[in-house]
């Protein structure tokens, strides 16, 4: 297995295309690449595709659960376990666990694989299942032989996103001869699985890419202080550019610091009285909504592509078009550009159905600046961004707390997205519970006072 740690802004992505280009790949076996998300797996798409010119018919892109259920599931699960499932479901399952594995076992008997399941069956079927049986152990071994007979390499873009089942499934890959290239930031596992930290400290071939394209050094010394000495980046800016401007809420307003400044990416770990995020169960079912007004139209469009793929792509579209209306668009300016790429095709009905769905739901309270979860700008970047700083990452930032765990990576992504102009807003809270003077000395450079937006301007 080999590994490759990239910071934030390293070009993983780039990177991971050129290892797959330069990868020799023998006469009748397939290279598999695969991602968490259907954005991420288009993004590998496009750059194979500029360096191919097309993507050879040896090289298979797509996400991890469409490749565990199409390659490994599909193919072999009968095999091992003697069913066959004959589709994915993709509905919203209940919040009590209990009633969630009611509701998978139901589907189960009627055939159908939940999505959220997909890696532990994946995981049953190449690794282990308690209670197995000696014909299930002996059959899982003509399975991973088979697999392994035409499957030369797998490669793992943002690898730090696996959780427990998903590293098992490469784990057994690995031991059966599979060669296993991942690439990931550790410290960008904000789900806090740890599975990618444990992989590079139990393996030797682990290698380090120091480089940022994306951030100015000064943004990079600020996140080189929660990163281990191997781990930290330097900035490949040539022009030197890029500037920290730091905002106390006590003095500060904020809607006019919001209004004037024009962030492309404001974002909080934690909302409170004055600030919103659209991370509640209402907009979970807005979600599902267009989700399920998406799938057939996307379905329509494209014949051929699985069950999975045209869920995963009505989320992912769906997630996008909340996102903008939320952020201040016209609901038809957020639906055009996916009917211009091809998703899915023009219809008067369907039109008039998600327009109505994003008008009806994107009103928020005027008295709350709207911002997003730190979690869900995971991946994006802009020039000029916002950080609203709460009292859970306080402590990692001035160093009161180094434990390596899901706060302490939601910081280190807060910190690094931003290419040119990040602004950090003190909440009321952190500066009662540390003094002004600590938090500056932290944040800002000595050259420059910290920044003040009073209702006089």
């Amino acid at each position: 297995m080999k590994i490759e740690v990239a910071g934030a802004g390293a070009g993983k992505t780039t990177s991971m295309a050129h290892r797959i280009q330069e990868h020799e790949i023998p006469d009748g076996k397939v290279v598999y690449c695969v991602a968490f998300t259907n954005a991420a797996a288009d993004s590998i798409r496009l750059k194979l595709a500029d360096l191919y010119g097309s993507i050879p018919r040896n090289i298979k892109v797509s996400t991890i659960h469409s490749f565990f259920y199409s390659e490994l599931i599909l193919p072999y699960y009968h095999l091992v376990f003697g069913k066959r499932y004959q589709g994915i479901s993709t509905i919203v399952l209940p919040d009590k666990p209990q009633h969630r594995n009611v509701r998978i076992h139901k589907l189960d008997e009627q055939g159908l694989l939940h999505q959220s399941v997909i890696p532990q069956r994946a995981k049953w079927l190449v690794s282990k299942k308690s209670g197995d049986t000696r014909s299930a152990k002996s059959m899982r071994k003509t399975v991973l032989s088979l697999f392994a007979s035409y499957c030369d390499a797998i490669y793992v873009d943002e690898a730090q996103d696996m959780d427990e089942d998903i590293c098992a499934v490469l784990v057994a890959l690995d031991h059966a001869g599979v060669n296993i290239e991942l690439v990931g930031d550790p410290e960008q596992d904000v789900r806090g699985h740890g599975r990618f930290r444990q992989l590079i400290e139990e393996n030797d071939d682990v290698t380090y890419t120091n480089e940022c394209h994306r951030c100015p050094q000064a943004h990079l010394d600020l996140s080189n202080r929660l990163v281990p000495n191997a781990e930290r980046q330097i900035s490949t800016q040539l022009v030197p550019r890029g500037s920290i401007n730091l905002y106390f809420e006590s003095e500060t307003n904020v809607p006019l610091l919001v209004a004037h400044r024009h962030f492309g990416l404001i974002y909080i770990s934690r909302k409170n009285d004055r600030f919103e995020t659209h991370t509640n169960q209402r907009g979970n079912e807005r979600l599902d909504d267009i989700r399920q007004q998406l799938v057939p139209a996307i379905h329509e469009r494209w014949p051929q592509a699985t069950d999975l793929e045209v869920n995963r792509a009505a989320y992912y579209a769906a997630e996008k078009m909340i996102s903008q209306v939320d952020a201040g668009a016209l609901p038809n300016d957020a639906i055009r550009p996916w009917i211009r790429r091809g998703l899915f095709s023009y219809s008067r009905q369907l039109y008039a159905q998600l327009a109505g769905t994003l008008a009806g739901h994107s009103e928020h309270d005027a008295s709350k600046i709207p911002a997003q979860s730190i979690e869900a700008v995971k991946g994006l970047e802009h020039e000029n961004c916002l950080f609203i700083l709460t009292t859970d990452l306080a402590p990692y930032l001035l160093g009161n707390k180094t434990d390596d765990n899901k706060t302490k990576h939601l910081l280190y992504v807060a910190l690094t997205r931003s290419s040119n102009e990040l602004s950090v807003l003190v909440t009321k809270e952190v500066e009662a519970q540390y003094p002004r003077q600590r938090i500056t000395a932290v944040i800002k450079p000595e050259s420059q006072p910290a920044g003040c937006l009073v209702d006089s301007i």
